[in-house]
């Protein structure tokens, strides 16, 4: 029982991590962004800012995306165990490629490999909606279900409007993240023991 406990115990460190690795990521980003001559967080996306870094910041600034990923999986790993999931799941097939697709964007950064940084981002954008509403299937809380179908909706409303005007930048997709980092908050708080 002690041995099961203890195991338990470890095993929470993991649970904050997806709430973690947005503020990481997000911290990270802006202080970069900000020393960065000429990137304006109004004018570019966050990806863009590899445009402007010089080799040495730019092997930093890729890594941000790995250590995210990291973070992020450990965290999936917190939820395959809560809830019992095996890898061919559907939710956490679904929650693994949305984090590993985010971790891809550090090995093909927009300045180099436009076309497959789109891609990307459309399959990280795509899975994660689709994760998030998995994810809330598990819950098998109907108002929350239902919160997150409006919650999925808003984003991507938002994700259009931003994409129709042309106002895709990096104060769009930090709105962007403080929904997800919302959404995360009640998942974890209320879903995750």
């Amino acid at each position: 029982m002690n041995l099961m406990n203890e195991s338990k115990n470890r095993l929470m460190i993991f649970k904050y991590n997806a709430i973690l690795s947005i503020l990481f990521f997000l911290s990270s980003t802006f202080y970069m962004g900000i020393k960065t001559i000429n990137y304006s967080f109004s004018d570019y996306t966050i990806s863009s800012l590899a445009r402007f870094l010089d080799k040495e910041n730019l092997s930093i600034f890729n890594s941000l995306f790995f250590i995210k990923s990291f973070l992020d999986l450990s965290f999936a790993y917190y939820v395959f165990k809560f809830y019992n999931l095996l890898l061919k799941t559907i939710p956490a097939a679904i929650l693994l490629v949305a984090i590993l697709s985010f971790g891809l964007f550090g090995f093909f950064p927009i300045n180099k490999f436009p076309l497959i940084h789109l891609i990307i981002f459309i399959i990280t954008f795509i899975s994660w909606i689709f994760s998030q509403y998995s994810l809330a299937k598990l819950t098998k809380d109907e108002n929350f279900i239902h919160f997150t179908k409006i919650l999925i909706l808003i984003e991507s409303i938002f994700g259009n409007i931003f994409l129709f005007f042309n106002y895709f930048n990096a104060i769009s997709e930090t709105v962007y993240c403080l929904l997800i980092f919302f959404w995360l908050t009640i998942f974890i708080s209320r879903y995750l023991g």
